[in-house]
């Protein structure tokens, strides 16, 4: 003890002081929570970060946006189920649904009904590029008589009717091809003669189709003449 005394001086004595009070110093702020003002920014890259260290409930509320996603870092696996809704899709990035023209059955019932003088045409039902028209014609100079005629604005569409069978037709095709009902079906020279039930069947070359029946009456005493159509859109 007397020869540690001997050794000890007031310089020892302060320099062992100042490092306790380095070392208890260091401790303390080692000890103390590191603040977002503490850290230089960008001082805290990816690299640095532990696996899996940053979870779900560390992560601000829309602090994630899209700019901060990479290409394709969001693939379908980490998408939930309907998380993607309708309004949220851009249609325009949407392709063909296979045989969808096929596949889609809409089975939609229309009817149309209407009178008309003589000399005048109505079309009666239209879809998918076809028309069905009705004139009301003279027929046999003595006779009149209402008509019904199917129009195509594009190739490739067929018919089938009583008529004139089953034929393809388009814009070009001659009116006399494109009868579906014949004039003495409802050709009157007095008194009102009706015919029903006119049957039809139509399909286009996009493979939209529909069939129906057409009735149809005239009367050459009033010069008038009368239809009615009621179908079924299948596809």
């Amino acid at each position: 003890m007397k020869q540690i005394r001997k050794r000890l001086t007031y310089a020892n004595v302060m320099s062992s002081i100042a490092v306790f009070l380095v070392l208890g110093g260091a401790t303390a702020i080692a000890a103390q929570k590191i603040g977002k003002n503490d850290l230089k920014a960008n001082s805290v890259t990816a690299g640095k970060i532990k696996k899996n260290a940053v979870t779900t409930a560390k992560i601000k509320n829309n602090a994630v946006t899209t700019n901060k996603l990479g290409d394709g870092a969001v693939t379908t696996n980490k998408i939930g189920n309907d998380a993607v809704t309708g309004a949220k899709v851009n249609e325009a990035t949407l392709g063909t649904v296979p045989n969808a023209q096929s596949s889609v059955q809409t089975d939609e019932v229309v009817s149309s009904k209407g009178t008309m003088s003589l000399g005048q045409s109505a079309t009666i039902f239209e879809y998918a590029g076809v028309k069905l028209i009705v004139s009301c014609e003279t027929y046999e100079a003595t006779k009149i008589a209402a008509r019904t005629y199917i129009e195509s604005s594009v190739d490739g569409t067929t018919f089938l009717s009583w008529m004139d069978a089953s034929k393809a037709i388009g814009p070009g095709t001659a009116s006399s091809d494109r009868e579906v009902t014949p004039p003495y079906w409802a050709d009157s020279t007095g008194p009102m003669v009706g015919e029903a039930g006119a049957p039809i069947n139509v399909t286009t070359a996009s493979g939209a189709s529909f069939a129906g029946v057409i009735g149809l009456a005239s009367e050459k005493d009033s010069n008038t003449c009368w239809y009615w159509f009621h179908g079924t859109i299948v596809s």
